[in-house]
């Protein structure tokens, strides 16, 4: 069995992986990293930040100094996708023959071909509740729009973003005295635990049940400086990055073992 684990290389793409890589030892593992910046990230100085503290502080610098991990490479020997172009990225991804492909806080997005050449599906944890919440920045917009129940969806890919069919949410209550990075990492635990619990239920050939999403929704893109300026938490403090940190370099959290799920 083959899986191949897609992540974003930062610090909620390494807790991700520390997570799936505990969870799914059971398989042959690789894992891909998207490297893209968005020309957002170096306009608005929210994002400036949190690519600092996320990618460049976190993963560049501290990943570093880490000791190796059993079962899971460091950042730097993930295999870098940077498009998934048919003669690029897609073909580097497929060159593993994949049984099962987990895409979570992955930068790009799949095309036809690539879905259809994985045989038990890719399966995406996106960290928003759908339909309403598609898109970019998700944690970002739902504490913005005061959700006080904040939600982390896990679903099949097809051809549509952010579309296909649920397996699964996890929930997290929002916190007014914490910082959106810990909202965000939050969610990603929870999802990548249910995630790992559906990649077991394939490899063994089964069909995790899946919940056709409603009709409606919407989808979002990059807040602007003027969103962060109305958003009603801190991006980040000191005391959420720090904990943050201590989940993605330290052992697996047991609640990443025995997750608790709330069904579609």
């Amino acid at each position: 069995m083959r899986i191949a684990i897609c992540v974003k290389k930062d610090i909620h793409g390494l807790l991700a992986a520390r997570i799936l890589a505990a969870r799914l030892g059971f398989a042959k593992l690789r894992f891909f990293c998207s490297v893209k910046t968005r020309q957002a990230e170096a306009d608005v100085p929210a994002l400036r930040l949190m690519k600092l503290l996320e990618r460049d502080v976190a993963i560049d610098t501290l990943a570093m100094m880490e000791p190796p991990t059993p079962g899971l490479p460091p950042p730097d020997e993930w295999v870098e996708l940077h498009d998934m172009r048919a003669d690029g990225g897609a073909a580097r991804l497929l060159d593993f023959r994949p049984d099962i492909v987990i895409s979570a806080r992955f930068s790009l997005i799949f095309p036809q071909r690539v879905i259809d050449a994985v045989p038990r599906g890719i399966i995406n944890v996106h960290p928003g509740a759908l339909p309403g919440y598609r898109g970019l920045f998700a944690p970002f917009w739902q504490v913005l729009r005061g959700e006080r129940e904040l939600g982390c969806t896990v679903h099949m890919v097809d051809r549509g973003i952010d579309t296909g069919p649920i397996l699964g949410v996890a929930r997290l209550p929002f916190d007014a005295t914490r910082s959106l990075m810990w909202h965000t990492a939050g969610l990603y635990r929870g999802g990548v635990a249910i995630a790992a619990t559906a990649a077991n239920t394939l490899a063994r050939g089964g069909q995790p049940a899946g919940v056709p999403q409603p009709a409606g929704g919407a989808y979002f893109r990059f807040p602007a400086a003027a969103d962060f300026a109305a958003l009603p938490v801190p991006i980040v403090s000191a005391r959420d990055y720090a904990q943050v940190l201590g989940d993605a370099f330290a052992p697996v959290p047991d609640d990443c073992v025995t997750p608790r799920r709330q069904a579609a």
